[in-house]
């Protein structure tokens, strides 16, 4: 009989041949893959996809699960990002539900303390699921996984959902896991995030860690000024973004990073605060009227990065921001031709073939280009490099910063800790429509600002020691 829990072979990678991955029993390892091949992996062990994207084995037996409930009830369980838990049931009243738990209120809230007492993990048991913080959720669902008694754990990119102190602490919880027999894998692309398991595997070529090249460069004037912005979940938000200056505002899913962008850009209305652009205020100004006065955005990969189009690629699409100048229009109608010709010199600089463009690293190339192709002063982008790879995430930084040393004012809004750091010349957290904090990426780090992306505030409390 085989010593290991879970086998996975013949995984495709690029560059390294056949994939593999084995996990004792009671191991708690990691595989170090790119976003989308974590994806398709949990997708598979966790029985969302039919695709054969490898083969899986479970305790030495072909195991190719046909839907998720039958992962379950073979004792694996597969928690993503996304997570299951939503609308207005608790996680108590999940854990009451679960196949063969059926229990009262009671019950199930001491099960899940019993299980936060020996395990460490922990999450708000009373709040409805749909509002619960993107930490809460993923720890929840470890929660209800170890309370099906599941003997294998599947996390895939919990970088994404938990801060580094929280997956500091979740890594300690698991490892107690483990010692009680269970099996933990953890899929991710962040090598910091691999380094907690026991060991790991590298599926993907190995990333280049240097920071990206930062120029000395002074503080510019103050292009835009928020001043007090409220509505829509917005509370008193205040800040600056300068000239020739990559300001990072960090915040986890839900914090207020997308109605903040909407609210730049003029997508939603405020009911109070200021909003200047180069000392003019711009709060009654339209979208369109925005962008001809400077304001450019990057929407993120919830919106598709700008390209909704259907049956339009996204070469072509770049070229429709710009369809009112004469060069693409005349007496209203559209020179397609023109646009043909735009959009292909655009790829051909990008180095993108036609028909490659509607890769997600390449849209994003593109709504980049689509943006800064033009005068504008502030530039507005939402999750840039989410679900990219080190590599992939370094090119868009590079870009970032080029505009950067063009003078220009980049807003950065990410939900990465890490990136606000690498990227930024300064950080702001978000909390709930809330500025937390300003803090110099120099000094900071990753455990610092994600204390603050998940509520503290600045003013008063001593400073973060690691130590």
């Amino acid at each position: 009989m085989t010593d290991y829990a879970l086998e996975i072979e013949h995984i495709p990678t690029e560059g390294n041949g056949d994939g593999l991955i084995k996990a004792r029993a009671g191991e708690f390892r990691a595989a170090l893959a790119e976003p989308s091949l974590c994806a398709r992996l949990a997708a598979g062990l966790g029985g969302f996809s039919r695709r054969g994207e490898a083969e899986y084995a479970l305790h030495g037996q072909p195991f190719f699960p046909r839907s998720h409930r039958a992962a379950l009830k073979k004792g694996v369980a597969v928690v993503t990002p996304e997570g299951a838990l939503a609308g207005d049931l608790s996680l108590t009243d999940h854990i009451r539900l679960l196949p063969g738990l059926l229990c009262g209120k009671k019950k199930a809230r001491e099960k899940a303390e019993a299980l936060d007492e020996a395990y460490g993990i922990s999450a708000d048991l009373s709040a409805p699921a749909g509002k619960l913080s993107t930490g809460d959720r993923y720890r929840g669902e470890i929660l209800l996984a170890l309370l099906r008694n599941s003997e294998v754990l599947v996390l895939c990119q919990p970088e994404a959902a938990l801060t580094p102190l929280e997956l500091e602490q979740l890594a300690a919880g698991l490892r107690k896991a483990c010692q009680q027999g269970k099996t933990v894998l953890l899929l991710t692309c962040r090598p910091g995030a691999a380094a907690l398991a026991d060991a790991f595997d590298t599926l993907s070529p190995e990333p280049d860690d240097t920071p990206p090249d930062r120029l000395d460069i002074a503080v510019g004037s103050v292009v835009l000024e928020a001043r007090n912005l409220t509505g829509g979940g917005l509370k008193d938000v205040s800040f600056e973004a300068r000239a020739g200056e990559i300001l990072a505002i960090a915040g986890l899913p839900g914090s207020g990073k997308q109605t903040l962008l909407d609210a730049l850009t003029g997508a939603l209305p405020l009911s109070g605060g200021r909003l200047r652009l180069n000392g003019r205020e711009i709060n009654d100004y339209s979208v369109r009227e925005r962008v001809r006065a400077g304001v450019a955005c990057v929407p993120g990969p919830d919106r598709d990065y700008g390209f909704p189009l259907e049956n339009v690629s996204a070469g072509e699409s770049m070229a429709l921001r710009r369809y009112r100048e004469p060069a693409f229009q005349e007496s209203g109608l559209l020179r397609k031709g023109e646009m043909g010709r735009y959009a292909g010199d655009a790829l051909a600089w990008l180095n993108i073939q036609r028909g490659e463009e509607g890769t997600s690293e390449n849209r994003r190339r593109c709504a980049l280009t689509r943006e800064t192709d033009g005068n504008f002063h502030v530039l507005a982008v939402l999750n840039p490099t989410r679900g990219l790879s080190d590599d992939a995430a370094r090119d868009i930084w590079n870009r970032l910063i080029t505009l950067r040393d063009e003078r220009r004012a980049v807003v950065l809004f990410t939900a990465d800790a890490r990136e606000a750091l690498l990227a930024g010349d300064r950080v702001l957290t978000l909390y709930r429509g809330e500025i937390t904090g300003e803090f110099d990426p120099a000094v900071t780090t990753e455990k610092e600002l994600g204390l603050y992306m998940t509520g503290r505030r600045q003013g008063g409390e001593e400073r973060f020691d690691e130590e």
